[in-house]
């Protein structure tokens, strides 16, 4: 199994999110991470502005911000600026 470092994580729960509104159970069944750790992570991307929370039919759903996009497009970006492992 492949270790994945804090900014892999953050690009996979972003990416995930783009595919549309997702409760915090789904996203880290989605991103392979524990529930714990996603609710930290989320609380993080929602304190920076990358995300924010939304209530649909009483159930908290997360969705992707404008800045979220920004974000994904650097990170991709300087990614294809590093050679492949």
């Amino acid at each position: 199994m492949r270790y994945r470092c804090w900014h892999e994580v953050v690009e996979d729960i972003l990416n995930e999110l783009t595919k549309g509104p997702k409760r915090i159970t789904e996203l880290c069944l989605h991103v392979k991470i524990p529930v714990d750790r996603g609710k930290s992570i989320v609380n993080h991307l929602t304190r920076y502005g990358l995300i924010y929370q939304v209530v649909i039919n009483d159930g908290t759903y997360y969705v992707i911000s404008e800045r979220g996009f920004e974000w994904l497009g650097v990170f991709r970006y300087l990614k294809s600026l590093l050679p492949k492992p």
